[in-house]
């Protein structure tokens, strides 16, 4: 299992369109994937399982990835997460 912490900077946090995107992204790995936000946890894979997380700018979640293909989902997920800023 590979545990990253991740900043997130974009100034909408993590709504509908991240949220549906970073789904779709954690769908192409065979691995599990789950993103911790305080005390709550959520499905990488679910859209509206990651939305209730309610994550804000300033959080720092943590990437939680576990499978085969644990290093790359840890690797382009997290990146996606630490670079993702909307106007």
């Amino acid at each position: 299992m590979i545990n990253k912490e991740i900043l997130i900077i974009n100034p909408m946090g993590l709504h509908s369109r991240p949220c549906a995107m970073f789904a779709k992204m954690a769908k192409k790995y065979d691995c599990q994937v789950t993103l911790l936000n305080q005390e709550k946890s959520a499905d990488g894979r679910s859209m509206l399982s990651l939305m209730k997380l309610g994550v804000v700018r300033g959080n720092t979640i943590a990437l939680q990835c576990a499978g085969p293909q644990e290093q790359e989902a840890s690797t382009t997920l997290s990146q996606f997460l630490a670079t993702l800023v909307e106007e």
